[in-house]
């Protein structure tokens, strides 16, 4: 399986650098962000050589709330000029655009393929727990009973955000990947569901 962009299956590395100040994190109320951000400074202060590979101490879950809160703050700002309803339009459509950017169409893709990343790749299995309800070569059903990123929206109460600038964008994925595989889904985690069910079908 080709993947053009490489951030959709590396969990997403985050780097904090000057450009974003300590106080920053402490308003979002991300106060182990903040110390980490602290930490990062007094470093680089030390030694600034390679500042850009310092590491610092956070979890996924502060690393995707940050980036979350970043992401539905500009979105809620930009909303009052565009109108709510046609933003989140616009997301999904913006959506659709790069999930089929990210991969490259070829008649051997299988859907296999497409599916081993989720259950067997580190940076899935770090931010989703997937349970492989059937899995044969022409047909696979997932069911994902947690989503880092459906957690962070629904906490900062901007699913319909999350909604259409990560989920929504599954079924043009997949459509891109390889046209005869049908994606079939009726809930999602975002939505508030208990699972996202993900039904794959490799058709002739």
């Amino acid at each position: 399986m080709t993947y053009q962009n490489k951030t959709l299956s590396t969990s997403r590395r985050l780097f904090l650098t000057k450009s974003i100040p300590t106080c920053a994190f402490a308003c979002l109320g991300l106060s182990r962000l903040a110390e980490a951000a602290s930490t990062y400074e007094s470093n680089l202060e030390m030694d600034p050589a390679n500042k850009f590979n310092k590491k610092v101490g956070w979890t996924y879950e502060e690393a995707y709330l940050w980036r979350a809160q970043l992401i539905a703050d500009r979105i809620n700002r930009i909303s009052k000029y565009l109108g709510r309803e046609n933003l989140i339009e616009a997301l999904k459509k913006s959506t659709e655009e790069y999930y089929r950017s990210i991969v490259t169409y070829k008649p051997e893709n299988t859907l296999q393929d497409f599916v081993k990343p989720f259950y067997t790749e580190k940076s899935y299995k770090a931010i989703l727990t997937c349970e492989v309800i059937e899995n044969r070569e022409d047909y696979v059903l997932f069911r994902f009973t947690e989503c880092l990123n459906a957690k962070v929206f629904r906490e900062l109460n901007a699913a319909d955000i999350g909604y259409a600038t990560f989920c929504h964008g599954d079924e043009a994925w997949v459509s891109a990947y390889n046209p005869k595989i049908k994606f079939i889904r009726t809930k999602t985690l975002m939505e508030g569901n208990d699972c996202c069910d993900h039904c794959y079908r490799m058709g002739k």
